[in-house]
């Protein structure tokens, strides 16, 4: 009789091992194609107050750069200080200044930030940038330009956008 108990107890603790396992073989296993979101939002300061030297010729239906030091920005940047405005100076020890600029247009167009993520996995930041500007032609032209500073995190890519469209890519070391 204990002979029959003992078998029993064998072929359904089988039993129940055998159908564990046919579950598991006819599932799919979701959390193979699942991974974690590493992306969050760029840590981004805008500069005002600046504007693109006229020594500078911008060609490119949007320019980006990347500057990581006071002689180059002072090279690309001239200081519009007015009485009622305030400066904020880059500090390039901690920060890296993203700029993004146009051709000179005599129609107020602004270049504006639209989106700006960063990827904690691969240290990559991906900034969209769109552009407005007035249906009327104003009487001087300007060279738009946008300005912002990011922190320094080693070697990063900026994967800079203009709309949907990928302009280009620029990788720094800091």
């Amino acid at each position: 009789m204990m002979h029959y108990r003992f078998s029993a107890i064998v072929l359904l603790f089988l039993l129940a091992s055998c159908g564990g396992n046919n579950q598991k073989i006819n599932q799919t296993d979701t959390t193979l194609d699942v991974s974690a979101t590493t992306s969050g939002q760029l840590d981004i300061n805008p500069l005002s107050g600046y504007f693109v030297k006229n020594t500078i010729q911008v060609t490119d239906s949007l320019t980006f750069w990347i500057v990581d030091n006071q002689q180059a920005f002072d090279s690309l940047f001239g200081v519009a200080k007015t009485m009622n405005n305030t400066i904020t100076q880059p500090d390039f020890g901690t920060q890296v200044v993203v700029a993004a600029t146009m051709p000179p247009s005599w129609y107020n167009t602004r270049i504006e930030l639209a989106a700006a993520t960063l990827d904690d996995a691969t240290n990559n930041a991906t900034m969209r940038f769109a552009t407005a500007s007035d249906a009327n032609k104003s009487s001087s032209s300007i060279t738009p330009l946008w300005l912002g500073t990011v922190p320094k995190n080693g070697k990063q890519t900026f994967n800079f956008y203009n709309g949907d469209k990928l302009a280009t890519s620029i990788t720094t070391i800091q």
